[in-house]
């Protein structure tokens, strides 16, 4: 699989079924993303720390729809493609004062270093002003 065809099942996986990032995902993989909840990048390594990523955002929305707003773009191991993210907010997020059901849409960048075939590294880089200023949590 190349990168372009990897980023496709990352983006079913966020989609439709999760599971399939067992197929495509390193199991030294390293999620590089600032966390909220204080993790930092090699507290989880492999499929679970691309799950992590995926189910932190569905423990706050309903409804969750990720689309391509830029299709994936690759040049050697690395593939990067720009996203929106799309959800209900269901009420789970501590300081946030936006009512439960509120539609929330943002986008952001992924870059993902391929390796062997399956991601090695990962890279997000999201809109989170905007989306902050939906939940009303500033």
């Amino acid at each position: 699989m190349n990168g372009k065809e990897i980023y496709q099942v990352w983006m079913n996986a966020w989609n439709n079924d999760i599971s399939i990032l067992h197929d495509i995902t390193d199991e030294n993989c390293t999620v590089h993303q600032a966390r909220t909840e204080g993790k930092d990048s090699d507290s989880t390594k492999g499929v679970k720390a691309l799950m992590d990523v995926v189910e932190s955002a569905k423990y706050y929305f309903e409804n969750v729809q990720m689309s391509l707003v830029v299709q994936p773009i690759a040049e050697g191991d690395y593939v990067s493609a720009r996203w929106n993210f799309k959800g209900s907010y269901n009420g789970n997020m501590e300081g946030a004062r936006a009512e439960k059901g509120k539609h929330v849409s943002f986008d952001g960048t992924d870059i993902f270093r391929i390796e062997n075939g399956k991601i090695k590294d990962y890279w997000v880089s999201s809109d989170v002003i905007d989306f902050m200023n939906q939940l009303d949590a500033f």
